[in-house]
């Protein structure tokens, strides 16, 4: 039998016994079973491929399982199909990542480039790697600003305690702010004081003689301590003089009124000058009263002159009314005076004690006696430190309050700590509304170049204000006392109008520059404050004046603008050089008085660009003050800054008035005690001339400077005034600077 019909024999037979109830044999199936019909096709194995993981064929229709791979490897990671390999890498993106600027590993060996950020932001600026955020702003320390003492601000407003000095030395003592150090305490005067009469103290531990009254006047009669005065008259009242009805004086002039009597009485009636009771009023006499002084009520009406006295008493100066004598002098306080160290006469023949100062402090060190300050520490201002908000440290151990911003304007927000600006490019920095006349000062340090006009400006900082027209007319809008090369454009609309009017100048001095537009009524304008960039004086303090039209300058000599449009501003125009104050008082920011000698502190900050001297100084900020002569004589006029360290360089100029005459004109861009500008000029007892000092601390850019004004008659020698500060030689030299005083 062929194998097909073995085949069908063992199904017959199969069939057969299942149809009888009956299974194959156990051997007989097993034999059977074990038996297979030989293979056409030859199978492949895992071994065989070169394959250890996955499902894989056989070759023959079946499929293979070969294995797992180890953790570190996946199965055909390394490009071969069902071989185990490392594990296939997937580069990243900056999205997936969060990712906004920067460079970035993609993690299988590459690098991304995520972009740039947008002005002011910096990439990981918030402290995210590759994410766009503000500049972070990273603190000083005490020891990186070279201080150690006081309180010092840590340039992200913070403040930072530099710890105390030694017992033999005081924050800033040296002269250099919150650095610890020794300064002498300089003995002040009489004359400093204002005082003309007793025993005072000089604030450094000794005590002054201010000489004696003259007749008629007594040492703080007038209630100021140490200053000769009439003794003041103390009023009576009417209870005091036992009075009930009529008018009576009080002693001292004035009349009092004591009232009415009842019905049944009469004023004096009783006999009694100036009190009710029934009767006839009998007029009383000054003896009757024992007044010898003044005037009187007769006590029914009519008034009594009692006399005068004599020279060294005064009516009721005893303090009895209507009679003559010396007024009592009444102590001062140390509070009343001001003071708080050291000793200080009282204004009557004795002295006060006012106490002691805390550490870092000295009593009078501060220029002014009896009174505890840093020794030889000025402290410095937020317009000179350039600040406009936050906290910021005084360089003497105080806080300075510099104020806040206004929107959209933030503090720090172009990364320049405690310096107000927007955060990003703005059109407009603030809106004036409708005022009329505006006078604004402002600055464009630190601001952004958000504004380009056809006349100049691009590439510099700049301002943006809006203003709306109060009514139809021609206005001026100009930036004279500017100290910047100052471009002033004005745009129709606000921001994208426009533009109406543009100029570089326009102005008869300094950087200013003026237009002339003519508007109606609920106009809208942009008005923009620029400078010419590339170059010196791009950026700096400004000032933008608005207002109508007028035909003449006369009536408006002292508002810092060009009102009738001829280039010429205020006391500078012919139509104001007849007006009196001219001749100083309207444009000086001090008046000085007659005070001699004198020391006097200030500084340029926020002064504007007023006046020009021929030694020096353009485009920079100044500062003018009025001084009186006392006396015919030769004067010195001297800078010299003593111990400051932030003194900066400056021109000293004197001119007979706002636009007059220049006397005298001396510069130094960096003074010091042994090189300091000073002047020496004779004038007239009652003459007055203008003092001027401007700022040339760079020659690029108006910076604020701080200084110390001297004025004292002239002496031949320095020697015997080598302690007061000043030049009084005017060789250039102060105190022990000048060989005289060796």
């Amino acid at each position: 039998m062929g194998r097909t019909g073995g085949w069908l024999g063992w199904v017959w037979l199969l069939g057969l016994w299942v149809a009888c109830g009956r299974t194959l044999p156990e051997e007989a199936v097993s034999a059977r079973m074990a038996w297979q019909p030989p293979s056409l096709c030859a199978r492949m194995t895992c071994e065989s491929q070169g394959l250890n993981c996955g499902y894989a064929i056989d070759g023959c229709g079946g499929t293979l399982h070969c294995g797992e791979c180890a953790e570190d490897q996946a199965c055909g990671g390394g490009g071969v199909p069902n071989v185990c390999g490392p594990q296939a890498c997937v580069p990243s993106s900056c999205e997936a990542r969060g990712a906004t600027c920067g460079p970035l590993s993609d993690g299988c060996g590459g690098v991304l480039d995520c972009g740039t950020c947008a002005t002011p932001e910096v990439c990981g600026g918030a402290g995210v790697p590759n994410a766009c955020g503000p500049p972070a702003c990273v603190p000083t320390t005490c020891e990186a600003s070279g201080k150690n003492c006081g309180q010092v601000a840590d340039g992200c407003g913070g403040v930072l305690d530099c710890g105390a000095c030694g017992p033999d030395e005081t924050c800033g003592g040296g002269g250099t702010a919150n650095v610890c150090g020794r300064a002498p305490c300089v003995p002040t005067t009489c004359e400093a004081l204002g005082k003309n009469c007793g025993a005072v103290s000089n604030g450094c531990g000794g005590v002054l003689d201010c000489g004696a009254c003259g007749e008629g006047l007594t040492c703080g009669a007038g209630g100021v301590a140490n200053v000769c005065a009439a003794p003041l008259c103390q009023a009576a009242t009417c209870a005091a003089l036992g009075k009930s009805c009529g008018e009576v004086l009080d002693g001292c002039g004035d009349v009092l009124e004591c009232g009415a009597c009842a019905a049944d009485a009469t004023c004096g009636g009783a006999g009694e000058a100036n009190v009710c009771g029934a009767g006839t009023c009998v007029p009383t006499t000054c003896a009757a009263l024992e007044a010898n002084c003044g005037r009187v009520s007769d006590g029914c009406g009519a008034v009594l002159e009692c006399g005068g006295c004599l020279a060294s008493e005064t009516c009721g100066g005893a303090g009895v009314p209507n009679v003559c004598g010396k007024a009592a002098c009444t102590p001062s306080t140390c509070e009343a005076l001001g003071k708080n160290c050291g000793q200080v006469a009282d204004g009557c023949g004795g002295m006060l004690e006012c106490g002691a100062c805390g550490e870092g402090r000295t009593c009078g060190a501060g220029g002014t006696a009896n009174v505890c300050a840093v020794p030889g520490c000025r402290p410095a201002t937020c317009g000179f430190l350039g600040a406009t908000c936050g906290a910021v440290a005084d360089g003497c151990g105080g806080t300075l309050d510099c104020g806040g911003c206004a929107a959209p304007e933030t503090c720090g927000g172009t990364g320049v700590p405690h310096v107000c600006a927007p955060p990003e490019p703005v059109c407009v920095d603030r809106d004036l509304g409708s005022a009329l006349p505006v006078s604004l000062k402002g600055s464009t340090v630190e601001a952004r170049d958000d504004h380009a006009a056809s006349c100049g400006g691009a590439g510099a900082p700049d301002r943006g204000y809006l203003w709306t027209a109060p009514r139809a007319g021609t206005f001026t809008f100009d930036t004279a006392r500017s100290a910047i090369r100052s471009v002033i454009a004005v745009y129709a609309d606000g921001c994208g109008g426009e533009e109406l009017a543009c100029a570089t100048g326009g102005i008869s001095y300094g950087g200013g520059a003026r237009v002339a537009v003519t508007l109606t009524q609920g106009q809208r304008v942009l008005v923009t404050v620029d400078a010419g960039a590339g170059g010196s004086f791009t950026q700096g303090a400004f000032e933008l004046h608005i207002d109508e039209l007028r035909a003449t300058e006369a009536g408006a000599c002292f508002d810092g603008m060009d009102n009738d449009g001829d280039r010429w501003v205020d006391c500078a125009d012919t139509e104001c050089r007849d007006e009196p104050r001219c001749k100083g008082q309207g444009c000086a920011h001090h008046d000085l008085g007659s005070a001699l000698p004198l020391t006097f502190q200030g500084e340029t900050a926020l002064s504007g660009d007023g006046f020009q001297g021929t030694c020096g100084a353009l485009l920079q900020q100044d500062r003018a003050h009025l001084w009186t002569a006392p006396r015919a004589g030769t004067f010195v006029f001297d800078t010299s800054p003593g111990n400051d360290p932030d003194a900066g360089g400056h021109a000293l100029y004197l001119l007979t008035g706002c636009r007059g005459t220049e006397l005298g004109c001396a510069a130094h861009p960096h003074p010091t005690t042994k090189d300091a500008p000073a002047l020496k000029l004779t004038l007239a007892q009652g003459q007055s001339v203008l003092v001027v000092v401007d700022g040339m601390a760079r020659p690029d850019r108006d910076t604020p400077i701080r200084y110390t004004l001297h004025v004292t008659e002239w002496a031949p020698s320095e020697a015997g005034h080598c302690h007061d500060g000043a030049d009084n030689d005017a060789d250039g030299r102060a105190d022990d600077a000048d060989p005289d005083c060796r």
